[in-house]
């Protein structure tokens, strides 16, 4: 499995601003119920645990993350994300894929 993602991303990030239960633990979101209720979602530590899970029981991953890239590498960062996709796709398939 390969999981390509950029560095700089707002959205699939530990401490996204785009997340009501991020926001309320910050304490700038008037109402927020408590962790309780509403936990934040710190998206990248929990694929990372699925993806360790994974790991566990005999798959294999690769996180390849691109620098100085938010949340669309393919299209910020085009030849990094084809180097890092086309690499793994020819890893796995044992040569050239294109």
């Amino acid at each position: 499995m390969l999981w390509i993602r950029g560095a700089d991303d707002a959205i699939v990030s530990d401490a996204s601003l785009l997340d009501f239960g991020y926001l309320g633990q910050l304490g700038v979101l008037p109402g927020w119920p408590g962790a309780g209720v509403y936990p934040p979602q710190p998206m990248v530590s929990q694929i990372q645990a699925v993806l360790e899970a994974y790991l566990r029981n005999g798959g294999s991953y690769r996180e390849e993350v691109i620098e100085d890239c938010g949340h669309s590498p393919h299209v910020e960062k085009p030849e990094k994300f084809r180097r890092a996709l086309f690499g793994f796709l020819e890893e796995q398939m044992g040569g050239t894929v294109l």
